[in-house]
Order: structure tokens, then C-alpha cells, then sequence
């Protein structure tokens, strides 16, 4: 895997979303995320349905599950929660959540 690349890079269209979650906002390409066996990534959809996903032990995460767009993402890990603040359309994380973040992002996916 390729982390922190945007993921339809490699995958194109094979996933619903996908991204990595990393330690720190500004971990650069092809670097390892967080060995986070146990975080949640959750996507609630515009028609409210829930997504739970866990990460891999390089902190990537996938669903080929439809979502709905808009959508929003929160990430629990050891009881605490980060929450995107903005709903968004576009399910390659990645793409948006780069080294030095893009489209408003402010960096990486990152543990709470």
C-alpha cells in the first residue's frame, strides 16, 4: 500500500472511501500511519446511515459499501473523538487530507 497517496490512484474506483490516519497532521507520503488496530473511522451519510470501519496496522481504512453524499467522518480512539466539520462528497480521503492538507482540509486524518 501507498499510504497517505490518494487511494483511486492505485484503486480507482474499487472503493467507496478510503484514506489513512496518521499520528500527526503533517506525516508525508508513503509513510506509515498509526498502528491503530482498535481506532473507529465512522461515516454517517446524508440519509443518516452509519458506517463503522477499523484501520489496518498502517492506519489505512476502506469501504466498498455505497455511501450517500454529503457525509461526514468521526474517529474514536482510546474513548476519544475527533469529528470532520464539514460534510463532503468526495470518499478518497486522501486526496484531501495530504501532507500539508488541500480543499480546506487542515493536514492528515489524525488520531484524537
Amino acid at each position: 500500500m501507498e499510504p497517505g497517496v490518494p487511494c483511486a490512484t492505485c484503486h480507482g474506483t474499487k472503493f467507496a472511501i478510503a484514506g489513512t490516519i496518521y499520528p500527526t497532521a503533517h506525516e508525508p507520503d508513503r509513510c506509515d500511519g498509526a498502528d491503530v488496530t482498535s481506532a473507529i473511522v465512522t461515516i454517517t451519510d446524508a440519509n443518516q446511515n452509519i458506517t463503522k470501519l477499523t484501520a489496518n496496522d498502517v492506519g489505512n481504512f476502506d469501504s466498498k459499501q455505497s455511501i450517500t453524499a454529503p457525509f461526514t467522518a468521526t474517529v474514536t480512539y482510546n474513548g476519544k473523538s475527533v469529528a470532520m466539520t464539514t460534510s463532503q462528497t468526495n470518499g478518497d480521503c486522501n486526496s484531501c487530507h495530504t501532507q500539508d492538507g488541500a480543499n480546506g482540509a487542515p493536514g492528515r486524518i489524525v488520531l484524537p
